[in-house]
């Protein structure tokens, strides 16, 4: 099922459904997508607009980074579901010889290391889209600054939905190198989080 090719109605089913996928994961890169979208929004409507003259560079540039975003992530969408697919086609891997176990281990770890840097793609591209929200909030189309301000919003619940799904896959990585890794990238980008968030909050409340 190709999920970024789904309605908008047919995908909220889809997720409210028996199905395990789509999920969190999938519903984070989603977020990211509209966040994006909602940047991308203001920078459009920017364009040629009066008062505006000297920030159409700034906005070209915007709308630009935003959609490659916007893509991506709805790429990263349908990636999230694929990989947990193949982790639950990894599971079913015979285990009779201890040659059979021990292929089936290496399996499952790879696939939780695949399930893991999906969400975490999502994660630390959704942080890219504060940049883009300050300056569509403090420099594009003033009659749109909520909408600005609302991509800032979606950008943080993007990242930490993105990084709940990276820690509960980090919790069967065995490669401790790996888990510091991943968990340090995490740790660096959600310090001051909710104060970026609350910056660009504070551009209009």
């Amino acid at each position: 099922m190709n999920l970024v090719e789904q309605r908008v109605v047919d995908f909220v089913a889809a997720t409210a459904s028996k199905e395990p996928t789509p999920g969190g994961g999938a519903i984070a890169a989603l977020t990211a997508a509209t966040g994006a979208a909602l940047a991308e929004m203001v920078a459009n409507l920017t364009f040629g607009k009066k008062g505006y003259e000297e920030v159409q560079s700034e906005m070209k540039d915007l709308q630009a980074k935003a959609e490659s975003i916007r893509h991506r992530m709805l790429e990263l969408s349908q990636a999230d579901a694929d990989v947990f697919n193949i982790f639950m086609n990894v599971l079913g891997l015979p285990k009779n010889t201890d040659e059979e176990k021990a292929t089936r281990t290496a399996a499952i770890q790879q696939a939780y290391k695949d399930a893991a840097m999906v969400p975490f793609e999502i994660g630390e591209l959704a942080y890219q889209i504060f940049d883009l929200a300050e300056l569509a909030s403090k420099k594009g189309n003033q009659n749109l600054i909520t909408d600005g301000i609302i991509a800032a919003i979606n950008a943080r619940a993007a990242v930490k939905a993105a990084f709940l799904n990276v820690r509960i896959n980090l919790s069967g990585i065995k490669d401790e190198t790996f888990v510091a890794d991943i968990t340090t990238k995490m740790n660096a980008i959600e310090t001051g989080l909710d104060d970026k968030e609350a910056a660009i909050i504070a551009l209009y409340v």
